[in-house]
């Protein structure tokens, strides 16, 4: 084992004949992990679909799970990556105890999950198929949304939805699922970084309460769920956005919101750490170039400004944040920052620059051509273009989450080759990586390796199954039919959006996983059927 250092500790890449060698037939199962379908209540009493539900796409599933299960004879893992139900927004009120610390009991949860079932069986008739036929298995990880699958009626609920007596459906029990070999690893994402969904117990996403158990509601995202809950009642698109952030800052503008109240920081936070690192071109910081070292005694000197000029001028959120500024409500998010998370904003606004700067289109997030942000201030000993790689972040945070994932397992396991993760809507595009194992040869992967010049392992998000729109895409349709961004946003529909829906595939192997692939179950150029491709190819439609 050749270990690489990375973040906080060493990840060992296995190369050539030292390579742990896994069980020769724990790989020989196709792996496909799709995300975020969130199902919800369905439709209304008058049989119209309701403005929160999101998966209104039971043929195509159906569908797709067959040429799945055609493809590999009954052999396949199917992991459903978290967010499979939406079991804690849309307005629950039957989850409301007084404290905001408090979401669902067991009992409450479960009720809801019946309405669910019950809203969608053709669903869970189909899984059910599935995961009966041959030799498949179903697993479900819980996200944030669906965390109460955690609670042990719940899950067997959904067990025996799905899996029938032969038991074939799992909820992975402990947060995360991994292959029979231990080189495939996959969780939702909500844990990674500082992203405001994220548990303090995970997987015990619980608190207790006069003796009785409820599902945690943490603290930051109870202001994010609020808003995006009021916005999705009348946009009902607002959580199709390719990345949230950016589907909530344009509902908040096209309400014409201009006060945010005491609930500014918590949006604030949400928005600065979605860091969409997927946005930006990476495939020239191969090499030598380094990190810079960043002045976080110059940064904190900005105080609240540093927060406020994080976001470029022409940012929608950027006139809340400046207004929450002049109102003093941003002072104790600037204070409860640590040197860890300034600098991954000054990464992050390092990137953001040079992509603007650079006129780098990058069509998943924006397009990149307004005036850039400053860079933070740097150490004299770190300027010039040597140090120029401003990555270290995205590494360091996947890197720390990986080394999380390898402890406790046994010494002679093989390290985890493919790390498999959602819930941020948005696809890791193909980048080229240097693979020094084989003398200097550039190859294009999906996803990207957290370190530096190598191929593994591999860190891979392939985006939800569901419609999605990107702020691109809006833009441009916008313009098409001359409406306001209050106008479109009204009037779209998520049976509007292209019809394809993103998953990861991991083909059969022996020895090591093959690279991973990101795949689209889309609808044919012609209309007249559906196949597997590896673009979407299609754009919004009103």
């Amino acid at each position: 084992m050749v270990p690489v250092w990375l973040g906080s500790g060493a990840w060992p890449v296995a190369t050539g004949a030292s390579a742990q060698e896994p069980d020769p037939g724990s790989g020989r199962r196709l792996v496909a992990v799709i995300g975020d379908l969130h199902l919800g209540l369905g439709r209304d009493e008058a049989g119209e679909w309701r403005s929160d539900e999101d998966f209104r796409w039971a043929d195509e599933f159906a569908l797709f799970l067959d040429a799945l299960d055609a493809e590999r004879g009954g052999a396949t893992d199917l992991i459903l990556n978290g967010d499979t139900f939406d079991l804690t927004r849309s307005g629950d009120a039957g989850c409301a105890h007084g404290d905001p610390a408090l979401g669902c009991t067991e009992q409450e949860a479960l009720d809801r999950l019946d309405r669910v079932l019950a809203a969608h069986r053709d669903v869970v008739d189909s899984l059910a198929a599935f995961a009966t036929s041959g030799a498949n298995r179903v697993v479900l990880v819980p996200g944030e949304h669906d965390a109460a699958l955690l609670f042990p009626a719940v899950g067997r609920r959904v067990e025996a939805a799905l899996g029938g007596p032969e038991g074939r459906a799992e909820v992975a029990a402990d947060g995360y699922w991994q292959s029979d070999d231990g080189q495939v690893h996959v969780e939702h994402g909500h844990q990674i970084g500082w992203r405001v969904d994220r548990f303090e117990d995970w997987p015990e996403p619980f608190v207790e309460r006069g003796g009785r158990r409820h599902l945690a509601r943490p603290e930051w995202a109870r202001a994010v769920d609020g808003f995006f809950d009021a916005l999705e009642a009348r946009y009902p698109v607002i959580d199709n956005f390719a990345d949230e952030g950016a589907g909530l800052t344009h509902g908040l503008a096209a309400e014409g919101t201009s006060d945010l109240g005491p609930e500014a920081a918590a949006l604030l936070r949400y928005v600065l750490f979605r860091m969409p690192w997927q946005q930006f071109r990476v495939d020239l910081d191969a090499g030598d170039v380094q990190p810079p070292s960043w002045d976080l005694t110059a940064v904190r000197e900005q105080g609240i400004s540093f927060l406020v000029d994080s976001l470029p001028n022409d940012h929608r959120f950027k006139p809340l944040a400046r207004q929450a500024q002049a109102a003093g409500r941003l002072d104790a998010l600037m204070a409860s920052l640590g040197d860890d998370e300034l600098i991954a904003l000054c990464d992050y606004r390092a990137a953001s620059r040079r992509a603007r700067r650079r006129f780098e289109r990058v069509l998943t997030q924006f397009d990149p051509q307004g005036p850039p942000v400053r860079e933070c201030p740097r150490h004299p000993d770190s300027r010039g273009g040597l140090f120029d790689y401003f990555w270290r972040t995205r590494d360091r945070i996947y890197g720390d989450r990986l080394l999380e994932a390898q402890a406790g397992r046994p010494p002679d396991a093989p390290p985890i080759a493919v790390f498999v993760h959602n819930h941020t809507l948005l696809v890791d595009w193909r980048q080229r990586v240097l693979e020094l194992t084989r003398l200097g040869r550039t190859v294009i992967v999906d996803g990207f390796s957290p370190v530096r010049n190598a191929l593994a392992p591999v860190v891979i998000n392939g985006g939800p199954w569901q419609r999605t729109i990107t702020p691109v895409q809006f833009g441009r349709l916008r313009a098409e039919h001359g409406l306001s961004d209050a106008e479109l946003l009204e009037a779209l529909r998520p049976e509007h959006l292209p019809p394809c829906y993103g998953f990861v595939r991991i083909d059969p192997y022996e020895g090591t996983p093959a690279l991973p692939a990101i795949r689209y179950w889309r609808a044919t150029e012609e209309g007249t059927g559906w196949e597997m491709a590896g673009t979407c190819g299609r754009q919004p439609v009103l």
